[in-house]
């Protein structure tokens, strides 16, 4: 068995990625690096304008474009929601997916509101000190997720849905980290729109 020496791309400086994490900041330069088969290598990340000074934390989010078309969504009785549906899903939406490793009903919870919301987020510099949670979530693994975050929405209209078929198109992923606060035992996010 041949063990490696991890080590950030661009300070050199040792790593301690967990045996989940994908992607982790180096305690020295704070880039982001990913972790992967193919080794590692530095992530861009965006950090997202806050609304107050300092944050307690900056939380990783997989972002996707995407685009769904509602095929079928069949309800019991006769109340539909299927031209709200469709009014809704008409336009080119963004797809938040939490990456950290967080409860799967925290992560779809705050998925639903980014993406019903849809708040304009703006970059800015890297903050002075900021850090995140390592990123747990692979993008890949993010993709599945809007699924569930379809369905909740689509479950959540003022009808009795039954059947739902949808086609789903995503853009590729970028890595976003949004600024947040502990509230109890939520998280909210520091972001304008919200």
């Amino acid at each position: 068995m041949k063990l490696l020496l991890l080590r950030c791309p661009k300070c050199n400086q040792a790593l301690s990625p967990g045996q989940d994490d994908r992607v982790i900041q180096c305690p020295n330069c704070h880039e982001a690096v990913s972790l992967d088969e193919g080794g590692l290598r530095l992530l861009p990340v965006q950090y997202v304008t806050p609304i107050q000074p300092r944050p307690e934390a900056w939380l990783p989010f997989w972002v996707y474009r995407g685009e769904v078309t509602i095929q079928v969504r069949e309800t019991q009785g006769g109340h539909s929601a299927q031209d709200e549906a469709r009014a809704f899903w008409a336009k080119t939406r963004f797809v938040y997916i939490p990456a950290w490793s967080c409860e799967l009903a925290e992560a779809r919870v705050l998925a639903t509101k980014l993406l019903e919301k849809q708040p304009l987020l703006m970059a800015v510099s890297p903050p002075e000190g900021a850090t995140f949670p390592p990123v747990a979530l692979a993008p890949e693994d993010g993709r599945k997720l809007v699924d569930l975050v379809i369905v909740s929405i689509e479950a959540g209209r003022r009808d009795w849905m039954e059947k739902l078929k949808y086609d789903l198109r995503l853009d590729s992923e970028a890595l976003w980290l949004l600024p947040a606060r502990r509230d109890g035992d939520e998280w909210s996010l520091l972001i304008k729109g919200l």
